[in-house]
């Protein structure tokens, strides 16, 4: 449909036959289009790697006159500075309020002499497929880039980029084009209203947004260290497919399989057994066939109170079981992390990260992210890996290697980790670069 009415705009002006709704239509979307761009900011956010400041960049859109901003996580992810720069060209500091990665999103606040033009958010319950959008970002640094068109979907989930993480967001899909840079920036509906704010795109034409609702729920959650405060059951769940269903007699039966419990979890405690099918929570039925149904089932349960009671029912062989289950708080997910100049970081070990690495223990620090080309990585030290000896010195905390890690770098360092069950030394040089 874009296409056609695109088309139809370019080629009827030539024959003088430009009907007076297409003329409404253009003249509607370049007012959208003008009024929703001065909201739209430029991001610029500075992290250190290896001793090297790295630059990136994206969008945000203004959401308070009083200067609050929202955009995505990755585009602040591990910054420790983060500039604004306004449609006037006036530049900010920002301070990150909140940022969250279960739904990519971060909340910044600027410091600005005079309010600001200012988006709002839609309710994104009543988008509809089909619906006209512009997209409005900096794609490549080319500031305030506007994009047109439309829903192309509701409700989908895509699969985590790491191990171990469940996205929360059920997406949006447009058509209109986010590309790199575009990301933080806003889908706006013909009201100029903000529908979503833009995650990712795959290719050209397949574009994802978080939905306005879930912006509201992260602007307006409580914080707790860091991290949005959500419920918390603990149990790692698969689809209980028609297969299995077949398998286990249970034909009639659509729901999730229990396969294993996060240790000490509330899950864990509430009388739930591995190979329990959970066919609803807190009276919401649930179903999975498939991994991206998964998501679903999380976004219910990150709803719940922590400290409250849920209902929930299972199968169990032929008989059904009720379950008051105690929801608790969602552990942090990445925990404090220390960045070394050998071009690698460490983490304390969370849930989160003993899932992505598929840890066997919860003891010591792991390797987080290796810099090509570094010397951890010359060295052969992969993400994943367990840092256990500092030049003969265990390591037993992540305060113990921020020490280390302070003291000015060596030219060679003897290190040891453990990689699944095999212990290795690691020589860390440092190669000096050569003058031109």
């Amino acid at each position: 449909m874009k296409k056609t009415l695109l088309a139809l705009l370019l080629t009827l002006p030539a024959l003088g036959q430009t009907p007076d709704f297409l003329l409404q239509t253009q003249r509607l979307i370049t007012s959208v289009s003008d009024r929703v761009k001065p909201t739209v900011v430029h991001i610029e956010s500075w992290s250190r790697r290896a001793g090297t400041r790295v630059k990136a960049l994206g969008s945000g859109v203004v959401v308070t006159a009083e200067g609050k901003i929202v955009t995505n996580y990755h585009v602040i992810d591990k910054a420790d500075q983060v500039q604004v720069v306004l449609d006037d060209r006036s530049r900010y500091d920002a301070v990150i309020l909140q940022r969250d990665k279960l739904t990519d999103l971060a909340v910044l606040q600027i410091q600005a002499p005079h309010p600001l033009p200012f988006a709002t958010l839609a309710d994104s319950e009543k988008v509809q497929v089909g619906q006209w959008v512009l997209a409005v970002g900096n794609p490549y640094g080319l500031d305030r880039t506007v994009s047109f068109g439309i829903i192309s979907g509701k409700g989908r989930y895509i699969p985590g980029s790491e191990q171990g993480l469940t996205p929360l967001n059920d997406f949006l899909q447009t058509d209109a084009n986010i590309d790199s840079g575009s990301s933080g920036g806003p889908l706006v509906d013909l009201q100029g209203q903000v529908v979503g704010i833009n995650s990712s795109g795959i290719g050209r034409g397949i574009g994802f947004t978080i939905p306005a609702k879930v912006v509201k729920e992260v602007m307006q959650g409580k914080v707790q260290q860091g991290q949005l405060e959500r419920g918390w059951l603990g149990l790692y769940t698969q689809p209980f497919t028609r297969s299995l269903a077949a398998y286990r007699g249970m034909t009639n039966v659509r729901g999730l399989l229990v396969s294993d419990f996060a240790s000490g979890s509330p899950a864990a405690k509430s009388g739930l057994l591995v190979g329990d099918v959970i066919t609803e929570i807190d009276g919401s039925p649930v179903e999975a066939e498939e991994e991206d149904e998964i998501q679903r089932f999380a976004q219910q349960v990150s709803r719940l109170t922590p400290g409250s009671k849920t209902e929930v029912k299972v199968r169990r062989g032929t008989a059904t079981v009720v379950l008051a289950v105690e929801v608790g708080l969602q552990p942090h997910l990445e925990g404090a992390e220390v960045e070394t100049p050998y071009g690698f970081r460490v983490a304390e070990i969370t849930n989160y990260r003993q899932q992505q690495f598929r840890l066997t223990e919860k003891t010591g620090v792991v390797v987080t992210e290796v810099l090509d080309g570094s010397a951890a990585s010359e060295a052969g030290v992969e993400e994943g890996d367990l840092l256990l000896e500092w030049e003969d010195r265990p390591v037993e905390s992540l305060a113990q290697v921020e020490k280390l890690a302070d003291a000015p770098a060596k030219p060679s360092l003897l290190l040891r980790f453990r990689k699944g069950q095999y212990r290795y030394f690691a020589l860390l040089q440092q190669r000096g670069r050569k003058k031109t």
